[in-house]
C-alpha cells in the first residue's frame, strides 16, 4: 500500500527565522514598541486587572506623562499588542509552510519555526492565549480574528502544496481549527518545559496526522 501524506514524515530542512523582528515594528516610534513590550512583559507576569499607566511606562524607561500619546489605559493598549503578535505569527507561519520539503509532512517544519517563535516572544504569547480563554472584549476579538486569519492561511497554503485530504468545507475547517488549538497548547508546554521541544513536535505530527485522517474517516461514513 502505498504511504499517505498524512503519515509519512522526512526530515525537513531547517527553518530560519528572525523571531523579534519583522516588518510592522517599523511601524511604530521607539517609545511605542517599548511600550508595547513592557506591556507583554508586566501583563504576562501580573494580568492586567491592576495595572497602570505609570507602571507601564516606568517599565518602559518612559515618562508616565507621555504615555497618553499612545493609549489611554492598559485595555486599550491590548488588542494593539495582540494585533502586532497576530500579524508576526501569520508571516512567520506563511514563510514556514512554504519551506515544507517535498513529500514531507508539513508539522514538524512549521510546528518548529512556531515553538522558537513562542520561546523567543513568551510574555507575548502567554497574554495572547490567555486573552483567548478571556471573556468577550476587544483583545479577545483581536486574538479571535487573527486566529481565523491563520486558520485561512493554513487551507490555503497547505491545500496548494497538496498537503491536506479532499474533505468537505466544513470538516476541512473543523480539523484544521484543532490542529491550531491543539498547537498553540504544545507552544504553551515548550514555554514551560523547553528541554521537551523534540517531543512536543512528534506530538504535533501526531496531532496532524490524526485530526486529518480521522476527519476523512468520519466524512466516508453514511449518514
Amino acid at each position: 500500500m502505498p504511504e499517505s501524506k498524512l503519515t509519512r514524515a522526512r526530515n525537513p530542512a531547517t527553518v530560519k527565522a528572525d523571531h523579534t523582528v519583522s516588518s510592522f515594528k517599523t511601524e511604530y516610534g521607539q517609545g511605542r514598541r517599548k511600550l508595547l513590550d513592557a506591556a507583554a512583559h508586566l501583563i504576562a507576569r501580573e494580568g492586567s486587572a491592576r495595572l497602570t499607566l505609570r507602571e507601564l511606562a516606568k517599565e518602559a524607561g518612559m515618562s508616565h506623562n507621555s504615555i497618553y500619546r499612545h493609549f489611554q489605559s492598559v485595555e486599550d493598549m491590548l488588542p494593539t499588542l495582540i494585533g502586532d503578535f497576530t500579524l508576526n505569527l501569520r508571516e512567520g507561519l506563511r514563510r514556514a509552510r512554504g519551506q515544507v520539503p517535498p513529500g514531507a509532512l508539513p508539522a514538524r517544519t512549521v510546528v518548529a519555526w512556531l515553538l522558537d517563535h513562542a520561546l523567543s516572544n513568551k510574555d507575548v504569547f502567554v497574554v495572547a492565549m490567555r486573552e483567548l480563554q478571556g471573556p468577550m472584549g476587544p483583545a479577545r476579538q483581536a486574538i479571535e480574528q487573527g486566529a481565523n486569519d491563520i486558520l485561512a492561511d493554513m487551507r490555503q497554503d497547505l491545500g496548494s502544496a497538496g498537503h491536506l485530504p479532499p474533505l468537505p468545507d466544513d470538516k476541512l475547517d473543523l480539523a484544521l481549527r484543532i490542529i491550531l488549538q491543539q498547537t498553540f497548547q504544545l507552544c504553551l508546554a515548550c514555554i514551560e518545559a523547553p528541554e521537551r521541544r523534540e517531543t512536543l513536535l512528534s506530538e504535533a505530527e501526531l496531532i496532524f496526522a490524526w485530526c486529518l485522517t480521522g476527519a476523512m474517516a468520519v466524512s466516508g461514513r453514511p449518514s
